[in-house]
């Protein structure tokens, strides 16, 4: 009788679960929604039992669905990256996690980046951000001594669910090379930074290979749950890595672009080089496979399309919306748009930043407008790309995630980044990651069936409009982030004068 596996996908407001065998067919799935706290001040934060509580009664619903009680080998999780958990030396919560999505530290931001060019952490000064672990370290710091005092481990949301499946503590290579804490010279904790911050660096968790089995199940939830206490617990990743897995990102060489709420750009670096641009995620799936993924993210991605569909002009229904399209209009809007509505962490590094229509006029309609948005996620996704790419051809772009499920869309990116795109028939997402991971650790081999891939070509009229589109756009994003123009100036001239 074959062996199943347990995936865990820990998302921003749902999570999902799946049984799966060992060809990654899923067997049963579950899926639970949750609510954050969410405060005009800019906090987001959660209770983590929220989070256990959910994946506990997941797998109650999983094992009833197992094939026997002893099927079960090995549970693999995946799930949001940079939210920050606190724990104190028994391993109870000392205060909410802090969201990777909270902005109350983004006044610590410029200082946080001035200070650590100083100590020449150059890698951790581009990509710390609002979210980051480092930020929300500091400022509990300032804000919460007493928590602080409290605090002897910091985990990530994965961790902290492997740290209550197995009693304990670790992380990944691809959350701690994310976390602003991290020495990437020598692939460790970067003990420069917490002397120079003031923390005690025991409190970070031993980083481990992604598959590198952490535990096993407790026996009291193992036997909770009717299984076996042999059923192994792998060290899991975060879900762009995940994704990454998934989707053979390093195997084939060519980028991934996932639009989910977010839009996110991944570019493979088999040389392990570190680019300039872009968030450098260290990412081992075993001790003898080691990799660069370099990611750019446009913050507000599909979301978009829910946006411009829900709050905009108060329907539901995308295909209708799009059919209404004109096929005759891509390539030729008179409307752009700059899609960073909730701030931009990569190429600006502005959590102020917001979006814009420009070029509208008597003559624009709704159509023009709704194409516009399609478009200037692409355009957005593009200029990412651009500062991230290798030197190495790229052949086409994989995209996936909610928005690849739009024809016209994928359309719109085949023609803006003038390459194929390519969509796996089957969609393979972050839980299918955290599977494969656990299937790693647990010695077996990972045996996928072959998949066809659908493949949208670009038009080379169409492309070369969109071309002419393209540096349009730059123009715009130009005059935006220099003018006025942007939201918040006032702002932003009042965190610099922090630093």
């Amino acid at each position: 009788m074959g062996k199943q596996y347990i995936g865990i996908d820990l998302g921003t407001s749902s999570i999902k679960m799946g049984l799966f065998d060992q060809d990654l067919s899923l067997q049963h799935g579950y899926q639970q929604t949750y609510q954050y706290m969410n405060s005009a001040n800019g906090a987001r934060e959660i209770d983590p039992n929220i989070w256990f509580d959910i994946v506990l009664t997941g797998l109650h619903q999983l094992v009833k669905h197992a094939r026997s009680s002893d099927s079960i080998a090995a549970i693999g999780i995946t799930g949001q990256m940079h939210t920050t958990v606190f724990l104190d030396q028994s391993g109870n919560i000392v205060r909410p996690a802090i969201l990777w999505n909270d902005t109350r530290t983004k006044a610590l931001v410029v200082g946080l980046k001035k200070q650590l060019n100083i100590i020449r952490e150059s890698e951790n000064a581009k990509i710390v951000s609002t979210g980051s672990p480092l930020v929300n370290l500091i400022w509990l710091k300032r804000e919460e001594p007493s928590h602080f005092k409290a605090l002897q481990h910091l985990l990530m949301p994965v961790d902290y669910i492997v740290y209550r499946l197995t009693g304990h503590y670790s992380t990944d290579y691809c959350d701690a090379s994310t976390s602003s804490l991290f020495d990437f010279k020598q692939s460790r904790w970067a003990t420069k930074i917490c002397q120079e911050f003031g923390i005690d660096e025991r409190i970070l968790p031993t980083i481990h290979t992604s598959s590198d089995v952490i535990g096993e199940l407790k026996f009291s939830l193992a036997n909770q749950l009717g299984l076996p206490s042999v059923v192994k617990v792998v060290a899991g990743t975060g879900d762009n890595a995940a994704t990454a897995l998934a989707n053979k990102t390093d195997q084939e060489q060519q980028p991934l672009i996932s639009l989910g709420t977010s839009g996110v750009v991944v570019v493979p670096n088999r040389r392990h080089q570190l680019k300039q641009i872009g968030k450098n995620i260290m990412f081992k799936v075993g001790a003898e496979n080691e990799s660069v993924l370099t990611q750019g993210v446009v913050q507000t991605g599909a979301v978009l399309n829910d946006w411009w569909l829900r709050s905009i002009i108060n329907t539901e229904d995308a295909d209708a919306e799009q059919r209404k399209i004109p096929r005759r209009l891509l390539g030729k809007n008179t409307v752009l748009f700059f899609p960073h509505l909730n701030g931009e962490k990569t190429l600006y590094a502005d959590p102020n930043l917001r979006g814009a229509f420009i070029g509208i006029g008597l003559e624009t309609t709704k159509d023009n407008m709704y194409l516009a948005v399609l478009e200037g996620l692409a355009f957005g996704c593009r200029q990412l790309y651009e500062q991230m790419r290798n030197c190495a051809a790229t052949n086409f772009i994989r995209i996936v995630g909610g928005g690849a499920k739009s024809t016209l869309w994928l359309t719109i990116f085949a023609n803006v980044f003038g390459l194929p795109v390519h969509k796996r028939t089957v969609q393979r997402e972050a839980i299918d990651g955290a599977v494969m991971l656990a299937l790693i650790g647990d010695g077996d081999n990972v045996t996928v069936q072959a998949e066809d891939d659908v493949v949208i070509l670009p038009d080379r009229s169409l492309k070369q409009a969109y071309d002419v589109q393209y540096q349009k756009y730059l123009k715009m994003a130009t005059l935006l982030i220099s003018d006025a123009l942007r939201t918040g100036d006032e702002e932003v001239e009042k965190m610099s004068s922090l630093s």
